[in-house]
């Protein structure tokens, strides 16, 4: 791989993906670090292939969200086509929850910012169409990005979710991980539209909530019948201290039915909104009564000094009448 690509230097190789090889970048112009992918020959080398990717990455570069990761550039240079992204700095959501439950207002508070980034996209007709953990990054303080919007068509996972979409027999296992955040209709083998990313986010919802997918099999084609047939779980029934106020909208966003789940990202969010005031009322109201009550000090009191006093000038009182009687006797 070259050292500089126009004017951003290669700094190290970050990993391959279905698009071609990412790289961590320093744009030497304005200073800051970037993602760059540069587009492998299958698709940079065909252009049919070439001319829709290059369509579908335009339309990429109108979004503009704190909780997507930017596309700063389509470029080429020395024969490389490539994109250049904001370099978000962080874990995946994947590694972050670790298979573990999370805290239910945290979790909340991830799928609030999800949601409101979706909201954005669909609202300039982009859908992401595989959203998942591994494509969403926590950053170092604490926010959470969206990567590659717009582009599943030409990721490895958007390659996976298709080949499972069609029950391939051929797929192997290692693609459940992939397969858990289809929709119905993916698994179908259709397109679906934005109400698509609404079930893959309920998804994530729900294991962030639960540290287990509301679907599970061994096999990617068991996995995708599952997803089109069997309900999901309320989560306070896998979870039994989650509010029992999530259990109706993980039910709406896991519906099967596009007409049947939740019209759009703006208004999932704005019910976990609820919820999430919700809980903070009732975390107020139990730190309430859950206060100490500082004991009022003391007031002095000055009565046992006054005995004191007496006693002592009774005692003194005592004795000068004692000296008197015996100079009279003497």
């Amino acid at each position: 791989m070259v050292e500089t690509l126009k004017h951003y230097k290669i700094l190290d190789r970050l990993g391959v993906g279905g698009m071609g090889e990412v790289y961590r970048g320093r744009d030497t112009q304005l200073g800051r670090t970037v993602a760059i992918k540069v587009i492998g020959p299958g698709i940079a080398g065909d252009p049919d292939r070439r001319t829709r990717f290059l369509d579908d990455a335009r339309a990429t570069t109108a979004l503009s969200h704190p909780n997507i990761a930017t596309l700063y550039e389509i470029a080429e240079d020395q024969g490389y086509l490539f994109l250049v992204f904001e370099f978000a700095r962080g874990e995946s959501l994947k590694t972050a929850s670790a298979g573990r439950p999370m805290n239910p207002r945290r979790a909340i508070d991830l799928a609030i910012q999800l949601a409101d980034a979706l909201a954005d996209a669909h609202a300039l007709g982009v859908v992401h169409r595989d959203i998942k953990p591994d494509n969403i990054i926590v950053t170092t303080k604490g926010n959470a990005k969206i990567l590659d919007f717009g582009l599943a068509a030409w990721t490895a996972g958007g390659a996976t979710r298709r080949q499972a979409a069609a029950l391939a027999p051929g797929t192997p296992d290692t693609t459940v991980g992939t397969v858990a955040y289809l929709s119905p209709e993916q698994a179908l083998g259709e397109q679906g539209d934005q109400r698509t990313d609404v079930f893959s986010l309920g998804t994530v919802l729900f294991e962030m909530l639960t540290g287990k997918l509301p679907f599970a099999a061994t096999t990617a084609p068991a996995l995708t019948l599952q997803i089109v047939q069997a309900p999901a779980s309320a989560p306070s029934t896998v979870m039994h201290s989650l509010p029992l106020e999530i259990d109706p909208i993980m039910s709406k966003a896991l519906a099967k039915s596009l007409d049947q789940r939740y019209e759009s990202a703006a208004t999932l969010a704005a019910e976990l909104r609820s919820v999430a005031a919700i809980l903070d009322a009732r975390s107020q109201a139990s730190e309430a009564a859950g206060e100490v009550v500082a004991p009022r000090p003391k007031r002095r009191s000055f009565a046992g000094w006054i005995v004191l006093a007496i006693v002592i000038a009774a005692l003194a009182a005592a004795w000068f009448e004692r000296a008197a009687i015996l100079r009279f006797w003497r």
